[in-house]
């Protein structure tokens, strides 16, 4: 399935767009623009946790269509391995590795459209609460 902008208040405040959105894996692309810079002129750690929780969630949420109430994120941990600077396409990739009965884990990558380079990768535990 294809969604365009994030349905979510902060994801569509954030100008986050889904490219893929299918059974435990999301892609998320997001162009920075001056808003999203901090006062270094770098794309703020913020915005990159936003972008990971956005997708790391799509991706429980999409495996667990009609099959959970919520999903809530229990942890996640982020590793910010480059800036992202004005006008990159950010591209957020997130894939569910391990689903158990109430944990699922999951871990997601942002890269540089432009170059490919890695920005961040982080890895988390999410809750799932059976309907």
């Amino acid at each position: 399935m294809v969604m365009k902008r994030d349905p979510s208040g902060y994801g569509g405040l954030l100008g986050a767009d889904f490219i893929e959105y299918n059974a435990g894996k999301c892609v998320v692309e997001l162009i920075v623009t001056e808003e999203h810079l901090n006062i270094g002129k770098t794309v703020h750690g913020g915005v990159i946790n936003g972008l990971l929780d956005i997708a790391l969630s799509a991706a429980v949420t999409s495996a667990m269509l009609d099959k959970a109430e919520k999903v809530v994120t229990l942890q996640m941990n982020v590793n910010f391995l480059r800036a992202g600077k004005l006008g990159d396409k950010l591209i957020t990739t997130a894939e569910i590795v391990k689903m158990g009965s109430t944990i699922i884990y999951v871990e997601g990558e942002i890269k540089s459209a432009e170059d490919n380079k890695l920005i961040a990768k982080a890895s988390g535990d999410w809750f799932v609460k059976s309907k």
